[in-house]
């Protein structure tokens, strides 16, 4: 049996690495595809962007495993039933669930293993990532001064250079409009030429501008509307300096990014959980306690009042127990306070949406915790009884089928969450909906592999297409007989 085991592990473990370092190699791809934008054009530093892939690579885990799970499982059964190993080992008395008794094994060490990744590793992960993907959308472009091209990076400056030699430092035929924030001063400088250095930390950037002149409008002085006076300098030599610390990236507190539910705990989501309930019962009695004037309970006007009987009125119309001069008075009283009561109550019931909506999240993702470990296993008893069925190695068919099975579980999953998002179905439900639905599938699959049920046998459903056309056939000539 230790023979048995060895086998199984070692056919395994292989297919299992592979597919999962492919699997997130391609959803890492998929994530630069999509903010790729974002990050070109910053002039960030190769470490920057090493620090957002390694960081987001926890996020993609979620994803990579089941597909991994189920590549592996199929290509290694697969492979063990089509050189007839797996034959061996039932002519032997090896039963289906003993020889796959070692890869469930390890399929549950891999699930413990992904709930602490889950639990603790995913939500670190995600703080970092988002909180540096933030700063990275919103750092200003790195310095690029192009020929015939304002460059506006540097606030309260307009650059444009005609011309940049081969050097990249000599420019010519210079222009700038400086404009500063909170100064209304516009000063205009024109050089021939000049050259452009950066400091050693690469924070100033030192323009030396030679021929040429600098007009600098006098907004303060009294006659400005009527002759529009400027000083007019001209010089040989001119050094300018510009602050470039604003192009580079600023660290945002990550405390500020803590609040969203994909950064929590299990600990954290329940303390959020608390809390929101506790906020949506404040809310319930405050609105209760602000309503209660407009419904007031009969027992509270009884000992309030001390009148027990209610007042008799006159006319059905309660408008009409009142003098007339006063009735347009009244109604238009009463026409505002069901207005102003409307408002507040649309209001609260907007902020007690919200407010539910954010605990249902809270509670998605608590649940989220436990299911990744589960839907692992379920996905082993679904694809590696498949495996034995299909008796396909290699990476055609395996691949096609459970890219098929992954995308029937991405969607019965986002349904679920979709649904427990809008409070169709209760949150727990929607979490656990791809398990629920895969679950009695996979045991299904398992017990006809046992059998050795031929579920996928060509000949079997060929035969049976042609009962079906004979049928159809019989169906055909009576009707025309």
């Amino acid at each position: 049996m230790k023979k048995v085991n060895l086998l199984v592990v070692k056919a395994f473990i292989g297919p299992f690495l592979g597919t999962f370092f492919i699997s997130m190699f391609l959803f890492l791809m998929l994530f630069l595809w999509k903010y790729i934008d974002d990050m070109v054009g910053k002039g960030l530093e190769w470490h920057v962007v090493a620090r957002l892939l390694f960081f987001s690579l926890a996020d993609l885990i979620p994803m990579a495993l089941p597909l991994a799970v189920l590549l592996s499982s199929l290509m290694t059964f697969g492979n063990l039933s089509e050189s007839y190993e797996m034959v061996a080992l039932k002519a032997s008395g090896v039963s289906i669930y003993r020889a796959l008794a070692p890869a469930f094994a390890i399929i549950c060490l891999l699930a413990l293993i992904t709930f602490y990744v889950s639990n603790i590793v995913i939500p670190k992960a995600n703080l970092e990532a988002k909180s540096l993907l933030w700063d990275i959308r919103n750092k200003k472009p790195a310095f690029d001064l192009k020929e015939g091209i304002f460059y506006s990076g540097i606030e309260g400056y307009q650059i444009k250079v005609g011309k940049k030699d081969k050097d990249n430092e000599t420019i010519r035929d210079v222009m700038i409009y400086e404009n500063k924030p909170g100064y209304a001063e516009l000063t205009i400088t024109r050089a021939a030429s000049g050259k452009m250095t950066l400091s050693d930390d690469k924070r100033l950037l030192y323009f030396t501008l030679n021929d040429g002149v600098r007009y600098e409008e006098l907004v303060e002085n009294a006659n400005y509307n009527k002759r529009i006076p400027a000083t007019t300098t001209y010089f040989k030599e001119q050094r300018m300096t510009f602050d470039l610390s604003d192009l580079d990236l600023k660290k945002t507190d990550k405390e500020l990014f803590k609040g969203s539910a994909v950064m929590m705990n299990i600990s954290e989501l329940q303390d959020a959980l608390d809390s929101t309930r506790k906020e949506m019962k404040k809310r319930n009695t405050a609105t209760r306690d602000y309503l209660r004037p407009y419904y007031p309970n009969p027992k509270e006007i009884i000992q309030n009042t001390g009148v027990k009987d209610s007042p008799v009125l006159v006319n059905d119309t309660i408008i009409n127990n009142f003098p007339k001069e006063n009735r347009y008075s009244i109604l238009e009283m009463a026409l505002g306070s069901a207005r102003n009561l409307k408002s507040i109550i649309e209001s609260s019931a907007q902020q007690l949406e919200d407010i539910q909506s954010e605990e249902r999240m809270f509670n998605i993702k608590w649940h989220e915790k436990f299911t990744l470990s589960f839907v692992l296993i379920v996905l082993f008893l679904l694809a590696a009884p498949l495996g034995t069925i299909i008796r396909k190695g290699g990476i055609g068919m395996p691949m096609v089928v459970s890219i098929i099975m992954f995308i029937l579980y991405y969607v019965v999953n986002m349904i679920g969450i979709k649904m427990g998002k809008e409070g169709i179905v209760p949150a727990w439900i929607g979490a656990w909906l791809a398990t629920f639905v895969l679950f009695p599938i996979g045991i299904f699959v398992l017990n006809r592999a046992a059998n050795e049920s031929a579920i996928f046998d060509k000949e079997k459903y060929q035969k049976l297409a042609e009962k079906i056309l004979m049928l159809f056939r019989k169906k055909n000539e009576q009707q025309q007989n």
